[in-house]
C-alpha cells in the first residue's frame, strides 16, 4: 500500500503506525497499538496534528469496546 509524503511524514513524527481503517483492527491489536498511542500522546504537545491523528486513531480502533460496554446497559 502506497503511501503520500504527508502520510509518512506524519507517521515519522508520531512514532506510530499509519493505520487505515482503525475500525477494523482486531481487538488483540488495538490492545497493543493502543499502548503505542496512549504514550505518543503523553509526549505530543496537544492541539498538532499529530497529537490529533494519535487520539482519533485511538478513539476509532476502541469503537468496538465503547459499543460492547454500552450494550451491557
Amino acid at each position: 500500500m502506497a503511501t503520500t509524503t504527508a502520510q509518512a511524514t506524519e507517521q515519522h513524527l508520531t512514532g506510530v503506525p499509519e493505520i487505515a481503517d482503525p475500525s477494523k483492527v482486531a481487538p488483540k491489536d488495538a490492545r497493543e497499538l493502543s499502548k503505542l498511542f496512549f504514550d505518543q500522546l503523553t509526549v505530543l504537545e496537544e492541539g498538532t496534528a499529530e497529537y490529533q491523528y494519535a487520539r482519533n486513531t485511538l478513539i476509532e480502533m476502541n469503537m468496538s469496546l465503547v459499543r460492547f460496554a454500552a450494550g451491557r446497559f
